[in-house]
């Protein structure tokens, strides 16, 4: 009888064979506390050393440290592209993944090179605090503070602040999702499109992560391990699951991509099926055979490249309007 490796993924088979290789290098994201340090050293090195490698041409890139909220210091980096005329740049600010609970600025540096250089734009990338120790809504504050910072220093930062989009990945998405949602309700800044990539909604379980138990990137018991520390003794309120807010009429246009094989598959779907049926204007992509950070991991892969091309175009044209 063979013994199942409970350290490799599973479903291998069903990803491009593109990708296989990759996928199966990848171990097990469990998310748990007790390999949570572990988890975050390892996640950190791979993106120091895939951010280190990023041909940052045509972009300028500038860190700062700014007070945050709950009195610690928040840290932002800049990526500015070639902007075309004469108006300030658009602005998009951008929350990386890691399921509320690893990650850091280098995690998504190259996605947010490329939006600056093909986007025409200032991106402000966000390292917001992580769960457990920072339970909701210290990520969510994070990310709110960083764009009211870009917006507050928009003559030195040369931004036009009624330009204005968010951009995230995984967790990140559930972020900037949410500040969709509370600038709506708070009558703050006019957002002009959210784009959400691989996004976590929803901290209930759906049918794609029930039936993604072992998947690489991502799979469905550590998604819900990761929403466990992220709401900490909080109830799953509309306040912090996007997917949990009765009405999504009065969102900012939204572009959805997701992968076919990602336990959060079902819940992107659903919140752009929602979004079409409140009158927002949504655009949404399955792209097939692909796990949770594909696009990360074979970034040279046509399907990643087209994919990161969707986005900045996405960028360019709500910035040109």
């Amino acid at each position: 009888m063979t013994q199942t490796d409970l350290s490799r993924p599973q479903g291998i088979n069903r990803i491009d064979p593109v990708l296989r290789d990759a996928a199966s290098e990848l171990g097990i994201v469990e998310y748990r506390i007790e390999t949570l340090a572990a988890e975050r050293e390892h996640a950190d090195r791979l993106a120091a050393g895939r951010a280190a490698v990023v041909d940052t041409d045509g972009v300028t890139i500038e860190s700062r440290t700014i007070p945050g909220p709950g009195g610690q210091q928040l840290n932002l980096r800049f990526y500015r592209g070639q902007i075309e005329g004469g108006q300030g740049a658009g602005l998009l600010v951008y929350a990386h993944g890691g399921g509320f609970v690893t990650g850091n600025l280098d995690t998504d540096h190259a996605q947010c090179v490329e939006l600056a250089r093909e986007g025409g734009c200032l991106v402000v990338s966000v390292d917001y605090r992580l769960a457990p120790e920072n339970p909701a809504p210290a990520a969510l504050d994070d990310v709110e503070a960083g764009m009211y910072y870009a917006i507050r220093n928009c003559a030195e930062l040369d931004v036009d602040p009624s330009r204005l989009a968010v951009m995230g990945h995984d967790a990140g998405a559930a972020l900037v999702a949410g500040l969709a949602q509370r600038m709506f309700d708070n009558e703050g800044p006019q957002i002009r499109m959210q784009i959400l990539h691989q996004p976590m909604l929803d901290s209930d379980a759906t049918p794609s992560r029930r039936e993604f138990q072992r998947t690489p990137g991502l799979n469905g018991p550590a998604v819900s391990r990761a929403w466990g520390h992220y709401l900490g003794s909080d109830s799953a309120s509309g306040q912090h699951v996007p997917a949990h807010r009765a009405n999504l009429e009065g969102l900012p246009p939204t572009f959805v991509s997701c992968s076919e094989i990602d336990p959060c598959r079902d819940e992107a779907i659903d919140y752009a099926n929602r979004l079409l049926h409140a009158f927002v204007h949504t655009e949404l992509h399955v792209i097939a055979a692909t796990f949770n950070g594909f696009d990360a991991l074979v970034p040279d892969w046509v399907v990643s490249q087209e994919n990161r091309a969707l986005h900045a175009q996405s960028v360019r044209r709500v910035f040109a309007m």
